[in-house]
């Protein structure tokens, strides 16, 4: 909510603009506040109270501060216990300004929020407005469509609100994977078996007399979630444009069910492995990924398996003191040697 900071200084004569006379500034702001706002403008961050352009004075700024305070063009935010000013968009400053003091105030604190929005308890908590004058305030905004209410995947029973024209992030959407506020789980999976059957693809040669054949040490092009995500483009797979990063996490979930296997980008040169987790966690990390291929006996594979033990024809006879035994066993003396 803008506030207006009570200096008690005389008036000071503004300025001109060069080139612009005050009639055609916006919002009728005078040279000086114009001039104060493209100043505040210029930094996404915002600036401080005593911040100032170097061609006005402390007593100028301040003066034009207030006055556009006061026309809804500035916004004081508190960062890291900090009070920032911030330029307020124009357009929104105009329609604000053809408010009244409540709507004013929720119209305010709705744009704040951004296209996360903003839920009617907090809304409530931050307007200090009474729950019945709330209520009227944003059926009339809505009537105006200067805001709109959207629904949370995460949250589908609190009533989130924000701007009319903005879209809603992907935090209350859900993304490419949802529609309607619903998981499309028909189109999570056709994408997951297009992304595997590539993968496939990439990570086994081409050898009709080798069935089990396998790429050596020094096979650098598996691909990697970049390349994934430009298959399933050029393909035409999805109609939806999915980022890198929803490709990523689709790609996890293959690493999770086990069809695919994440490996680090660096298959040659070991020198630039790190063992450093938030590197390898860094974003900037290309991983590439390897199909697994699937075993085709019946019998769940044991460690104990790929011992002589494992497999022994007369395993029930080798004891000790018995006529075979783990001292004169021929397999386990091979399998040591080899």
């Amino acid at each position: 909510m803008s506030t207006a900071i009570d200096v008690d200084m005389k008036e000071v004569k503004n300025e001109p603009v060069e080139g612009m006379a005050d009639e055609t500034l916006p919002l009728g702001m005078s040279a000086s506040e114009y001039k104060f706002y493209k100043f505040v403008q210029q930094s996404k961050q915002g600036v401080q109270f005593s911040d100032h352009p170097p061609d006005m004075t402390v007593e100028q700024a301040y003066l034009a501060m207030n006055a556009l305070l006061k026309k809804n063009a500035l916004d004081v935010v508190q960062i890291n216990n900090e009070n920032i000013i911030r330029a307020i968009d124009l357009r929104d400053a105009e329609k604000a300004g053809r408010l009244n003091d409540e709507q004013r105030i929720v119209y305010n604190a709705i744009r704040a929020a951004g296209n996360v929005g903003i839920w009617t308890r907090d809304l409530k908590k931050k307007t200090n407005l009474h729950t019945i004058v709330l209520n009227r305030t944003l059926k009339v905004l809505e009537q105006k469509q200067e805001i709109k209410a959207v629904k949370h995947v995460k949250y589908p029973t609190r009533k989130i609100y924000m701007l009319y024209n903005l879209t809603p992030s992907s935090e209350v959407t859900g993304g490419a994977w949802y529609t309607d506020q619903e998981l499309d789980t028909d189109f999570i999976d056709s994408l997951k078996a297009a992304c595997l059957k590539y993968i496939s693809a990439r990570s086994f040669p081409r050898q009709e007399n080798m069935k089990d054949a396998v790429f050596g040490p020094e096979y650098e092009h598996y691909p990697t979630a970049s390349e994934v995500r430009r298959f399933i483009t050029e393909s035409r797979i999805s109609s939806i444009d999915l980022s890198v990063k929803d490709i990523t996490s689709l790609l996890d979930v293959l690493v999770y069910d086990g069809a695919v296997e994440k490996r680090l980008p660096f298959m040659v040169g070991m020198d630039d492995f790190s063992d450093d987790e938030d590197e390898l966690n860094d974003d900037s990390v290309q991983w590439s990924y390897k199909a697994v291929r699937k075993s085709h006996s019946r019998l769940p594979t044991e460690a104990l398996s790929e011992t002589p033990c494992g497999k022994c024809p007369v395993f029930t006879f080798c004891v000790e003191d018995g006529p075979v035994s783990p001292f004169n066993c021929e397999y386990f003396k091979t399998w040591l040697d080899w």
